[in-house]
C-alpha cells in the first residue's frame, strides 16, 4: 500500500493495539496488587503441623460421639446465650465448666471468648454483648469428670 492509498485513520491502528496492551498490563497489575494485599491467605495458623494431627483429631471426634451428650445452644433475645447440656442417661451435666468462643466469619479482631455460669443443673448462661451485628460462629467447650466436648452453631446477631 503506498502513502497515497492509505487513510489517515490507519496511522492508529497500530498504536490502538499498542494501547490496548497497556490498558490490559495496568488492570492486571491493579489486580494483582488488590490480590495481595487484602488477604493473606492463611486460613489456620501452622497449618502444616495441624494437618500431623489430623489422626488425633479424627480420634478425638469419634471419642466425643461416643459420649453421647446432647448440646442445646440458643441465644435470647440477642444478648444472652443459653446452654443446656445432657450426658447419655438423660443426666444433666451438673458442675460442668464451659467456656464460649465467639468468632465474626466475616471480619478479623473482634473475636472473643466468655465463661459461662450454671444456673441451673445442666443450664449454663451468660450475658454477651457483640461488638458488631451479622453472622459469629460459636464454639462451646464443655469439660466435665474428665471428659472434654465441643460443639460450634452459627448466629445472626441483629442489633
Amino acid at each position: 500500500m503506498t502513502e497515497e492509498t492509505a487513510r489517515k485513520s490507519d496511522r492508529w491502528i497500530p498504536w490502538m493495539i499498542v494501547g490496548f496492551f497497556v490498558v490490559v498490563a495496568i488492570f492486571d497489575g491493579i489486580f494483582v496488587y488488590l490480590a495481595g494485599s487484602t488477604h493473606t491467605g492463611v486460613v489456620t495458623d501452622n497449618a502444616y503441623n495441624r494437618g500431623l494431627d489430623y489422626n488425633a483429631t479424627v480420634a478425638a471426634a469419634e471419642k466425643q460421639a461416643g459420649l453421647g451428650w446432647k448440646i442445646d445452644l440458643d441465644l435470647k433475645d440477642g444478648s444472652n446465650l443459653i446452654l443446656k447440656a445432657i450426658d447419655s442417661e438423660q443426666r444433666p451435666l451438673q458442675g460442668a465448666v464451659v467456656r464460649a468462643e465467639f468468632k465474626r466469619p466475616t471480619q478479623d479482631g473482634y473475636d472473643f471468648d466468655v465463661a459461662m455460669t450454671e444456673t441451673v443443673a445442666g443450664t449454663f448462661e451468660t450475658p454477651v454483648s457483640f461488638p458488631l451485628s451479622g453472622q459469629w460462629d460459636v464454639r462451646v467447650f464443655v469439660q466435665w469428670k474428665q471428659e472434654q466436648f465441643q460443639q460450634s452453631k452459627r448466629l445472626v446477631v441483629a442489633k
